[in-house]
């Protein structure tokens, strides 16, 4: 059995992975945790454990509180994502590999893994990321921008009065609010989506194909209905790149 941890921003997703079935993800914010919360939440029920694969962008306290639980739990280390040049059919498209975060270079990995060809990757969480992968396993490089509720919280923490005028209203289903809270979100989450979709023409005005798309990340459902093209949701696409890692140990670090 492996146990396959993907440290977000601010939460933490896990699922296990046995006999090469991944089992249902599940997902918690880690703001406030110790090392007793990940021992409770995450590794007690997870049973018998012979692995642990951590894909890590949280920072440095929720890793080693996860590491601590494992080592004290299951006495093994657990091993941690680092983007290389190639792995598993994709090839990293960073000039240094090391820079790409190690939540993006799994979610590439899930991607070809899933056999849809060229795919924009689209994550939206805290941040927000857009990746290329083309029909050969090519990354094509990405973008990285706030998500919507960082985008939100910058302009009421950066504007006078948005904050008190905000208060009530609600958004709507046309492009034009008739009120501050709802031209916020609005303006908002079309930005977010005008991205993604220029994002999916350049990919195919490059290649002559249109590649799917792919969501994932917590806020990711707040975006979809603004996109023009159908795109397939798949909350678990950075879990499935670790399984994919799972017998991969060069891409990965003690």
């Amino acid at each position: 059995m492996v146990l396959l941890i993907d440290i977000g921003n601010s939460r933490l997703k896990w699922a296990t992975l046995h006999a090469g079935a991944l089992s249902e993800m599940r997902a918690a914010s880690y703001a406030n945790w110790t090392r007793r919360d990940v021992n409770e939440q995450v590794l007690g029920p997870a049973g018998c454990v012979e692995q642990v694969l951590v894909s890590n962008v949280g920072g440095r306290r929720i890793a080693a509180l996860v590491n601590e639980a494992v080592r004290e739990t299951w006495g093994i280390a657990a091993r941690f994502v680092i983007p290389t040049s190639w792995a598993a059919g994709v090839r990293n498209g960073y000039a240094d590999p090391g820079q790409l975060g190690a939540d993006r270079w799994a979610a590439l990995l899930g991607a070809q893994a899933m056999g849809v060809g060229a795919a924009c990757i689209i994550s939206v969480g805290t941040a927000m990321t857009i990746d290329g992968l083309d029909d050969s396993g090519q990354h094509l490089g990405g973008l990285i921008l706030p998500g919507p509720d960082l985008m939100v919280a910058s302009l009421l923490g950066h504007t006078s009065d948005l904050a008190e005028r905000s208060r009530g209203g609600a958004t709507g289903s046309t492009l034009f609010a008739d009120n501050t809270r709802g031209a916020i979100q609005q303006g908002t989450c079309h930005a977010l989506a005008a991205l993604v979709e220029r994002a999916i023409d350049a990919m195919g005005a490059a290649s002559g194909t249109t590649p799917a798309v792919l969501l994932t990340g917590g806020a990711c459902a707040r975006i979809e209905p603004y996109l023009a093209r159908p795109a397939r949701t798949v909350p678990d696409l950075v879990l499935r790149g670790l399984a994919v890692l799972a017998e991969q140990p060069t891409s990965l670090d003690a």
